[in-house]
């Protein structure tokens, strides 16, 4: 099953309605996850640009969980670091996302597929360097 949670919950309910056909997809607000537990938590807002959270509960993570941000940086975003406090096994960050998905179209138009950890170790190293 799927939890799609947001600020505002009728948009959380209606992206949830919009896929509802493929499978278990329900939608709320942000306020309303409650005591509920997750294998894995994802985080699409903005947030951690600005160095912040979004407003979720502690105790979300079922034992093993994974968390990801989608954004990342040189260091481990405020989501990540949140995620292991607060009992997620694994966190991880949006670049290798980013990474996949230029490989995935660079292969598309030119048939290629790029050694991709060549590509992240390479922009990890960037980053640090800042």
């Amino acid at each position: 099953s799927l939890l799609i949670a947001n600020r505002t919950a009728s948009k959380a309910i209606k992206l949830a309605d919009d896929f509802s056909d493929m499978g278990n997809i329900a939608g709320c607000g942000l306020d309303d996850i409650g005591k509920r537990q997750f294998d894995i938590v994802i985080n699409g807002t903005s947030a951690s640009l600005q160095g912040d959270l979004p407003p979720i509960p502690t105790g979300i993570f079922r034992r093993g969980a994974c968390s990801y941000d989608m954004m990342y940086g040189a260091e481990d975003t405020p989501f990540m670091r949140w995620s292991a406090a607060h009992g997620a096994s694994l966190c991880l960050d949006g670049l290798g996302m980013l990474v996949e998905q230029a490989a995935e179209s660079f292969y598309l138009w030119r048939g290629v597929r790029p050694e991709t950890a060549k590509v992240i170790s390479a922009i990890r190293e960037q980053l640090l360097r800042g």
